[in-house]
């Protein structure tokens, strides 16, 4: 008795199973009766990856529809790290980024393209314009963070990456942004850049963590058309350019890697230093270089000599440029490091910020050398680590 009765139940189970299947299968087969996903009930378009290939359908069956393939969504050329990310540079735009445990959430309240400053002191050169932003950082992250105009860079549609000014003065607009921000607490202040009158902003970069990759971009409304109609510089493939040292036939700079390029103005030159390459231009050369400021003389005996220069970041990555990248020699042998203090000169500004892959920056390099002293090579040398220099060999 008990072993039918097993039976009996064992077979009963088995055609539960069978017309849950049943269900099962003609719930599925219905049209209309899925659950939409959050992206198609707001009425977002799904895009899902092509079937494989499957065998020829049976007379009688439903040929499956394939799913168009993706197609690929045209980027900017920056900030193409996973971690950063991208908004538009306009008034009332919000963003945040995520940088490990950190979440900046950066809105920009109000943009002034040409301000002034009611500071006598605090004025742009002749040619150029204040370009100022106010802007609202919110800590959103679970650690205090200290902030400053420094955390930002613009770079404009002709290439050039531009600094904040230093410590602005005289704005109506408020305070230059320099806080320790808590966690769960906001900051206001502006942010001004001093740009040529023909040159127009492509993106403004915040970066609050040169030791990590998360970057914020905010672009210019028509970026990518300016991008893609090549109205914007950008960068092309580079390679070493010059002699290299191996083959200079100089007693200086004698690596492989080193490369060598006549000491004159128009002369370029660029060193791959592993992805990265740099090419420098001499753009003019001014020996017995003058300061309008009383306090950026040169010593009795002493001149300055001046040499003004276009940096070009092709690499891949970011660097940051000093005085200490580059040295003098002279004729009579002797070694001369580049000069701290330089304003004054007619020429431009020192040579010196970071400059973005892609990006630009024109400066002057200054030396103090003897009045009778001439140059016999100029280096610059990206990283002291490696050996790729590059000389400006005097002829």
């Amino acid at each position: 008795m008990r072993r039918f009765l097993k039976a009996l139940l064992i077979g009963a189970g088995g055609l539960l199973a069978i017309c849950v299947l049943i269900a099962v299968l003609v719930s599925g087969g219905g049209q209309g009766g899925s659950t939409p996903t959050p992206a198609e009930a707001s009425g977002q378009v799904v895009t899902t990856a092509a079937a494989p290939a499957t065998s020829p359908v049976a007379p009688g069956e439903r040929a499956a529809t394939a799913t168009p393939a993706p197609q690929a969504t045209p980027t900017l050329p920056w900030g193409t790290s996973k971690e950063d990310v991208h908004a538009t540079l306009a008034e009332g735009q919000t963003a945040e980024l995520r940088d490990g445990k950190m979440v900046y959430r950066l809105t920009i309240e109000r943009i002034v393209d040409g301000a002034t400053s009611t500071n006598p002191l605090q004025r742009p050169k002749e040619g150029n314009r204040y370009y100022l932003l106010v802007i609202v950082v919110e800590n959103a992250g679970d650690r205090s963070s200290f902030l400053t105009a420094s955390n930002f860079q613009l770079r404009t549609t002709a290439g050039f990456d531009y600094e904040p000014v230093f410590a602005p003065v005289g704005f109506t607009e408020g305070e230059g942004l320099s806080q320790e921000v808590s966690p769960g607490g906001k900051a206001r202040g502006i942010v001004v850049f001093e740009l040529p009158e023909g040159e127009q902003p492509l993106f403004l970069k915040f970066d609050p963590n040169p030791f990590t990759s998360a970057e914020l971009y905010f672009d210019t409304p028509n970026a990518l058309e300016l991008v893609q109609s090549g109205a914007v510089s950008q960068p092309t493939p580079a390679a070493p350019e010059g002699t290299p040292g191996d083959r200079a036939g100089k007693s200086w700079g004698t690596s492989k890697n080193d490369r060598h390029v006549p000491l004159a103005p128009g002369q370029s030159g660029a060193i791959a230093d592993g992805k990265q390459v740099y090419r420098v231009t001499i753009v003019n050369i001014v020996d017995g270089a003058t300061s309008s400021n009383m306090f950026v003389q040169p010593k009795e005996g002493q001149k300055f000599w001046l040499v003004q220069v276009l940096f070009e970041n092709a690499g891949t990555s970011s660097i940051s440029l000093f005085p200490t990248n580059w040295a003098l020699r002279t004729q009579d042998g002797f070694d001369h490091e580049a000069e701290i203090m330089v304003t004054g000169f007619a020429e431009g500004e020192l040579l010196s910020g970071e400059v973005g892959p892609g990006g630009k920056l024109q400066g002057i390099v200054v030396f103090q050398i003897p009045q009778d002293a001439k140059p016999l090579f100029l280096k610059f040398d990206p990283n002291p680590l490696t050996s790729a220099e590059l000389y400006f060999d005097a002829q």
